[in-house]
């Protein structure tokens, strides 16, 4: 029988509570993982230089000047210095024209493109190339 104002309850004259699964009320901390640090001694000058690189970015300034450089030498020498290479990201490359005639003329041009880039760069692997107009 429920009494007045008092909530009905699931069993008996226990209110609703969720079962925490641990014995208690409040949950259970665990210590901190601890750290293994490496031993500072000295390192290779290659590891420093290639870290450094990528931690820059400097690698893939020069990989954009060359992706460019290749592309430049498979249009048309009208529109050469009329787009800048983007990202690659999972073998897609984006180009960014001036104007979308630089972009059309692009387009049609992309399989002979595609081709020297996978020919040239095949460490990339370059998929597909999207372009896109981008106003400087």
């Amino acid at each position: 029988m429920i009494a007045m104002g008092q909530p009905p309850s699931s069993s008996g004259g226990e209110p609703n509570r969720r079962p925490t699964g641990r014995g208690g009320n409040s949950p259970k901390r665990l210590p901190p993982k601890l750290v293994e640090e490496k031993p500072s001694g000295p390192r290779k000058i290659g590891s420093l230089i290639s870290q450094l690189m990528s931690r820059r970015g400097y690698a893939s300034v020069g990989a954009e000047s060359a992706l460019t450089g290749t592309i430049q030498s498979a249009v048309d020498a009208s529109i050469a210095s009329s787009f800048r290479v983007g990202k690659l990201q999972r073998g897609v490359l984006m180009i960014y024209a001036i104007d979308s005639v630089v972009m059309q003329e692009l387009t049609f041009q992309k399989r002979r493109i595609l081709k020297k880039l996978a020919k040239e760069h095949p460490q990339a692997k370059i998929k597909d190339l999207r372009f896109k107009v981008q106003v400087e």
